[in-house]
């Protein structure tokens, strides 16, 4: 009886020694990875940048016959050529216009609490916010941020480098470094994993393509229509476009709140003029050139889309605000092949 009871007992030990093991493993790893995040961003942005060059290099091997290495190292100097050609024609231009566009942010602001107090309600409004100094903390903090972007740009350099580097790398070999990862997958899953990556790597690759012309028409169009309206800094404007068109959703209305502002100093009419022309080119570009270039790859339901750059966003930046968006899409491919189709067993077409 006394050693059934003492193998109970050493069982039940044992099994609280495993389940605390195992408790603190979890906590230990989840606080390596919270450490480690940003590194961890940095490297899937360095992986991003390897599949377009690599996308790149494959067309270029195609079309002119040329050997796959030659053809990424033609890609790899194309790039820091154009890289560096864009920063010596336009660097300076546009350097001068995010510095007015600081400049004249706080003149947006003080012109727009000008117009609030013209009118009784929200006078009203701007004096009780005014009195719970609720508007005080608000109003430095938005400026701050919104100026934060042109200030940390030097500070984000070091990590652009980062990301540079560890793209050409991935780019040269990808294969190297799929296969130390698929050597990991036991023998007869091996085929499914060399799949899923191919599928990641042919996702990822037209939703870059899809984002970079977006870019590149966003910027176009909105400094060509700030210039016909005489909007001052439409240059810095413009570029901000651009870049925040990467991200969906929530960047199109971040880039327009300064360019509202800005056109707000000139005055009321170029302020509505300036937020129709945002509209109407994010409009454009969500419903006509983003469909017709993405066709090829998965649809991203907007909720998702949205509840995941909120959540990337608040918990760990400008970087994982930038990122949330191709982490959506390998967590759909990553859920529709390796549990839709491989638990379940079902074929679903995520269009």
């Amino acid at each position: 009886m006394m050693n059934r009871t003492q193998r109970e007992n050493g069982r039940f030990t044992h099994l609280v020694l495993v389940a605390v093991g195992i408790s603190v493993a979890a906590i230990l790893f989840w606080l390596l990875f919270w450490y480690l995040v940003d590194i961890l961003l940095l490297v899937f942005a360095g992986i991003l940048l390897a599949i377009f060059l690599r996308g790149l290099a494959d067309l270029l091997s195609r079309y002119t016959l040329l050997p796959q290495g030659w053809s990424v190292t033609i890609i790899i100097l194309l790039f820091f050529i154009g890289l560096g050609a864009c920063l010596l024609l336009f660097g300076p231009f546009i350097a001068d216009g995010f510095g007015q566009l600081a400049e004249n942010l706080p003149k947006a602001l003080e012109r727009l609490e000008e117009y609030i107090r013209q009118y009784d309600f929200s006078r009203r409004v701007l004096e009780q916010a005014l009195e719970n100094q609720e508007f005080m903390s608000l109003a430095p903090d938005t400026l701050g941020r919104i100026t934060g972007i042109f200030s940390t740009a030097i500070g984000a350099l070091g990590s652009f480098i980062i990301m540079i580097v560890i793209g050409i790398y991935l780019s040269v070999e990808p294969d190297v470094y799929i296969q130390g990862i698929v050597r990991l997958v036991p023998m007869d899953k091996r085929d499914r994993a060399y799949a899923v990556f191919k599928t990641l790597g042919y996702t990822l690759r037209w939703w870059l393509v899809g984002r970079f012309a977006a870019m590149l028409a966003v910027g176009l169009l909105t400094w060509l229509g700030l210039f016909l309206l005489d909007v001052p800094s439409a240059a810095a404007l413009a570029t901000l476009s651009g870049l925040l068109t990467f991200v969906p959703n929530v960047g199109p209305i971040l880039a327009a709140v300064p360019a509202v502002l800005i056109g707000l100093t000139q005055s009321p009419w170029v302020a509505l003029y300036v937020l129709i022309l945002y509209v109407v080119i994010q409009n454009a570009e969500g419903y006509l050139l983003t469909p017709l270039i993405q066709r090829r790859i998965i649809a991203m339901p907007p909720a998702f889309l949205l509840t995941m750059e909120v959540i990337m966003g608040v918990s760990l930046g400008v970087l994982g605000l930038l990122l949330a968006t191709p982490l959506a899409v390998v967590l759909i491919v990553l859920t529709k092949m390796l549990y839709i189709e491989d638990v379940l067993g079902d074929s679903v077409e995520l269009r």
